[in-house]
């Protein structure tokens, strides 16, 4: 019977990784050869440009090295012919190589996520049965492990690493092995190699230790041993993770001043004192609560946000009544994760990828809970499949709304290039990519800069496009970021609001050519609007909703 169990078990979580693998590599070369995500650009552009042995600056210190320098090597044999000359001094990665590789190894982190929440759902809830297949299951269906695992950015990696740094601390509440030391420093090492702000995570395997020889200190009662102990064990960390940062991150301390100046600029972007044209949304929000309505529905859905939130509020009541040193690490990591992040005054999706498992794993908490009433035990069943289920259809509609389905800006493009005369004048945002699709059908393109409508910018006032839209036959909307942007902040940006209300109110100057379709896998990813349900990267690099404008009266 236990043989039975332990077959049907692996075939589960066999089937889980098929299906898991066909939703996370299908389509992994999504936007070729355009690539229209400027963070996957950016990244690749560093890692293309870089040159062994002789010339290793990433010149991009937005993150980690490691990552960066590791696509690299991966990446360099499948460029070798074309990149290295006959002396083998000079070897580069192709762009579009670096894209792919870095696209690979997200979708293979992700992945490797289903058979951790497994193991860490049968480690943290042993009342619960069926928490490991659980935690297996929403893994794979999850919407945003979906989308980052198609992504060359490090949102993975860093979700990943926090996931194995939290594994990890746990096993060493009961088992402090020199092993398990080692790998702590390892991992430790690698999250502050992938991005140094996940340093705040260092608290974790920390208190994790010292709980483990507190609870030996009892059998001792020797205060001294303990005390040693702990301090080498965090001291051995700290410097084998600093190590492996100096390794892997060279050029932070050989091109200081890059680094410093990035690092600045990054910080003034995040924390609001920069105005920049792409953080125009974030006016006005509350933390926490905009996560809670424009970023978790999305990178969850709505019935698994909800469970989540139960189970942090569940938890930290069971852990007043009754310690849990595992409980205690898992709202812990929880919130280092959410808090400082949600406080900052960029509040874009990517930041809150790290915190998806940990949802997942309060989520079936909130399960073991309900498990164990009596009164709700009915329950439990229909709610966990119908969770299942929920998820299962949030995550499928995306991937069939963003991989399965033509490209938007591909689709836009060609339904002009049918719609329109090829001589006809074109007008479209400066700063958006997805324009880029209709350059081979159309000669005559303008761009005009409407985030600077309300910066007094002589070249891009209300009056220099007003006539200008005397020129233009249609304007190109290739995403909803400003639109939205402009029309949810009219205070922020009276210019740019005034003049998108009357791009969709005026019927005599501009008529709608022509709309991204939205289908009822649209429907069900978006909530029934993709424009502005979800904060605006929700959609804005993979499937942004077009929009077309024939202008009526010019000339």
């Amino acid at each position: 019977m236990l043989r039975f169990i332990k077959n049907k078990t692996t075939f589960t979580l066999l089937t889980l990784l098929f299906i898991g693998a066909l939703l996370r590599f299908y389509n992994l070369n999504w936007g070729s050869p355009l690539y229209f995500h400027p963070d996957e650009r950016n990244i690749a552009s560093s890692i293309s440009q870089l040159q062994f042995p002789g010339a290793m600056n990433p010149h991009f210190f937005a993150y980690g090295s490691l990552p960066i320098y590791t696509i690299f090597f991966t990446a360099l044999p499948f460029s070798f012919i074309s990149s290295c000359n006959a002396t083998f001094i000079s070897c580069h990665v192709r762009f579009e190589d670096a894209i792919f590789f870095g696209r690979a190894y997200s979708a293979i982190f992700s992945l490797l996520l289903i058979p951790i929440m497994y193991g860490l759902g049968k480690r943290l809830f042993p009342a619960l049965p069926s928490a490991g297949m659980l935690g297996a299951t929403l893994t794979t269906f999850t919407t945003g492990l979906l989308q980052f695992a198609h992504f060359a950015t490090f949102e993975i990696w860093n979700t990943f690493f926090s996931v194995l740094l939290f594994l990890l601390s746990v096993t060493s509440l009961s088992t402090l092995s020199k092993k398990n030391i080692l790998f702590l420093s390892f991992v430790t090492g690698a999250l502050i190699s992938i991005k140094a702000t996940n340093a705040l995570l260092l608290p974790i395997p920390f208190i994790a230790i010292f709980i483990h020889l507190l609870s030996k200190r009892k059998t001792q009662k020797k205060w001294l041993p303990f005390f040693t102990k702990f301090t080498l064990t965090s001291l051995f960390i700290v410097i084998l993770s600093a190590l492996i940062f100096v390794v892997t991150n060279p050029f932070t301390f050989l091109a200081m001043n890059d680094f410093r100046n990035t690092i600045n600029y990054e910080s003034d972007v995040a924390l609001g004192t920069l105005p920049v044209f792409y953080t125009g949304e974030f006016y006005h929000t509350i933390p926490i609560l905009f996560q809670l309505q424009k970023v978790f529905p999305f990178l969850l859905n709505p019935v698994l946000e909800l469970l989540g939130v139960f189970g942090f509020i569940l938890g930290c009541l069971t852990l007043i009544k009754k310690w849990s040193s595992s409980l205690f690490l898992l709202l812990l990591t929880a919130a280092i994760l959410l808090i400082p992040q949600a406080f900052f005054f960029v509040k874009w999706v990517r930041y809150m990828v790290p915190t998806i498992p940990f949802f997942i794993l309060l989520a079936t908490f909130c399960f073991e809970k309900l498990s164990e009433k009596k009164q709700v035990q009915k329950l439990f069943a229909p709610l966990s499949v119908a969770t299942i289920i929920i998820t299962a259809i949030f995550g499928i509609s995306y991937f069939m709304t963003a991989f399965v389905e033509k490209d938007t800006r591909v689709a836009a493009s060609e339904y002009a290039a049918s719609h329109i005369p090829q001589n006809a004048y074109l007008v479209a945002d400066i700063y958006d990519m997805g324009i880029v699709t209709f350059n081979a059908h159309f000669p005559r393109i303008d761009l005009f800069n409407y985030y600077d409508l309300d910066n007094n910018s002589p070249e891009s006032s209300p009056e220099v496009l007003e006539a200008k839209l005397h020129d233009y036959d249609y304007l190109v909307l290739p995403s909803q970021r400003i639109l939205a942007t402009r029309l949810e902040h009219p205070d922020m940006f009276p210019k740019g609001a005034a003049f998108y209300r009357k791009l969709l109110s005026d019927k005599k100057l501009f008529v709608k050519f022509y709309e991204t379709p939205c289908t009822i896998f649209c429907q069900i990813t978006y909530l029934g609007d993709q424009v502005f349900r979800f904060e605006g990267t929700a959609n804005a690099f993979d499937r942004p909703p077009v929009q077309i404008y024939k202008i009526v009266q010019h000339r």
